[in-house]
């Protein structure tokens, strides 16, 4: 429960749109279908193992395919999505369930087939986790400020007063559209609500020659360039993301931003008018 500040009205209480969190469950549910295919054609696969030139390495070998494709089925999707979101802990995670889950089978002799039911349950814990941690998201629009909470596994709360606001930033992608759903990044001087796109280039010239009678003597040349653009971004706990009917959220912002713009000149304009009415009163006491 939030508590609100004096003289503090809730304007609008919104969540994540279910569809906004859709590559989580994507990555998941691949994980599960996957599986579920090579165990249906156990058969198929194991028939093709004995017509290739694998089929040398004997009846170990079958069991050898198998892992070697549930590991490819693992690391590969985990390495792009760490990639993606510049968050290692991904690949580090598969990485450490593949070592496991080898290391097992080969400790109790398990099937390599049941690395992919193991596989399909993670894949269901993973989308019902992934569900959990979007319905832990809390947006609450007041008058006075955007409190943005998740209360997955702890809690993180964080408050953005309309008067450090500098921009609103939002952005829509097709589903978005199609869903009527999207992210509101509000944007601050110390540069909450923003990130950095970095593209880097390296180039390297090297070569080497072999002195008479001595050793081999060698020298290389390199240039490197880096640019850098700042971008909105930020972390589901610290903006708006995803939310339902964003143009409706983003007028609320706007809106109480644009009011918060008006009040110091409204201040100054009745400091001005007390000062006024202070000297003319002044003026008739003298006379």
């Amino acid at each position: 429960m939030v508590e609100l500040l004096k003289n503090e009205k809730i304007l609008l209480k919104t969540k994540p749109h279910p569809v906004s969190f859709w590559p989580y469950y994507v990555f998941f549910l691949y994980y599960i279908i996957i599986s579920i295919i090579i165990v249906t054609n156990t058969d198929n696969i194991i028939n093709w193992f004995n017509q290739s030139a694998l089929s040398l390495l004997g009846v170990a070998g079958v069991d050898v395919v198998f892992v070697a494709i549930w590991w490819i089925i693992l690391i590969v999707p985990a390495l792009l999505v760490s990639i993606i979101r510049i968050s290692w802990r991904w690949l580090i995670f598969y990485v450490l369930f593949a070592i496991v889950g080898t290391y097992l089978m080969h400790k109790y002799g398990f099937s390599p087939i049941d690395l992919y039911y193991a596989t399909i349950a993670i894949g269901f814990i993973g989308v019902i986790l992934t569900d959990l941690y979007r319905r832990s998201h809390e947006y609450i629009l007041t008058n006075f400020r955007i409190i943005a909470t998740l209360g997955f596994l702890g809690l993180k709360t964080r408050d953005i007063f309309y008067s450090k606001i500098t921009d609103v930033f939002t952005e829509q992608d097709l589903l978005g559209k199609m869903f009527n759903y999207g992210t509101i990044i509000p944007i601050t001087p110390a540069g909450i609500g923003t990130g950095i796109d970095a593209a880097k280039v390296e180039v390297g010239v090297g070569g080497a020659k072999k002195v008479p009678a001595g050793p081999t003597v060698g020298g290389g040349v390199a240039v490197e360039g880096e640019k850098a653009v700042t971008v909105p971004r930020g972390r589901s706990s610290f903006i708006l993301y995803g939310v339902p009917h964003p143009e409706q959220v983003r007028k609320v912002v706007l809106e109480n931003m644009a009011a918060k713009e008006e009040a110091p000149y409204l201040e100054r304009t009745v400091e001005l008018l007390e000062k006024l009415v202070e000297d003319k009163e002044e003026k008739e006491k003298e006379e």
